[in-house]
């Protein structure tokens, strides 16, 4: 059995007075990790699927690894459309993992190794594009290519990125902030792992998700920052601050994936 914390859009600044539609990011995800710590168990990692940072800094970096430092757990981390993949290996603490792609390619395409780890097959993967192309991602194929190679169809297989890989029923969502081409990753995911395949856990939405499609699981996690609405016909994304702290908690064993979503009140000023 495997406990893993699932966390998503810190969205912190350069300093701990930034805010995200008057919500102090940083105090914010202080009470995330306070949350966490004071869980009955210790989880045996952490991940973290992106947008550690509200715009690419490196002090806004370094005050992200100072905040989530005192977790209890390893931390991965999936890059996010506000991320930098360069400032966040120079700042950031990395669980043990192993690198997919020759030389790397400017992608956080990886697989968590050591430990428990091994008794699943967790990939995480990169889907930013760039910036002046919007705030959906697309998955490169040397990535998808490098995940299907690990895939030894002997142990479940789990796989953590920023952007969910298929539409939500919210217009505005569906059509802005998805994986281009996330359907056609799934039934790859799905041809190759078969039943062993456990879920896609995904962020970027600052929503919960749960969802089931095409035989595969899809979970997301909310943003401690702020969420966003997801009506069926929005045609636009709204803001709303000062929401719960959210966080999931995923239970891997030898048949069964489980996901429990924590939402503990932010007992501050924002």
């Amino acid at each position: 059995m495997l406990e893993v914390i699932h966390i998503s859009d810190t969205h912190f600044g350069p300093d701990r007075c930034h805010t995200i539609r008057g919500a102090n990011a940083c105090d914010r995800s202080i009470a995330l990790v306070a949350a966490i710590n004071a869980l009955p168990f210790t989880p045996d990692f952490i991940v973290h699927t992106g947008d550690v940072v509200n715009d690419p800094d490196p002090e806004a970096y370094a005050l992200a690894a100072e905040v989530l430092a005192p977790l209890r757990a390893p931390v991965y981390f999936a890059t996010g459309n506000h991320d930098d993949v360069d400032m966040m290996r120079e700042c950031l603490a990395f669980g043990p993992h192993r690198l997919l792609l020759p030389g790397d390619g400017g992608k956080l395409c990886y697989r968590l190794t050591g430990g428990k780890s091994d008794e699943v097959e967790f990939f995480v993967v990169d889907g930013k594009v760039p910036p002046e192309q919007g705030p959906h991602g697309f998955l490169s194929e040397d990535q998808i290519d490098a995940v299907l190679g690990e895939i030894s169809g002997e142990k479940p297989v789990a796989v953590f990125l920023h952007y969910p890989i298929g539409p939500i029923g919210s217009s505005w969502i569906d059509e802005h902030l998805l994986l281009t081409n996330g359907e056609s990753f799934q039934k790859a995911l799905a041809a190759k792992a078969g039943v062993r395949l456990r879920g896609v856990f995904s962020g970027h939405l600052h929503r919960g998700l749960q969802l089931f499609r095409g035989g595969v699981f899809q979970s997301g996690v909310s943003s401690p920052a702020c969420e966003f609405t997801a009506s069926p016909h929005d045609d636009f994304c709204d803001f709303l601050p000062g929401g719960p702290i959210p966080f999931n908690h995923i239970t891997f064993t030898a048949d069964t994936t489980m996901v429990k979503s924590y939402s503990f009140p932010f007992e501050g000023l924002s």
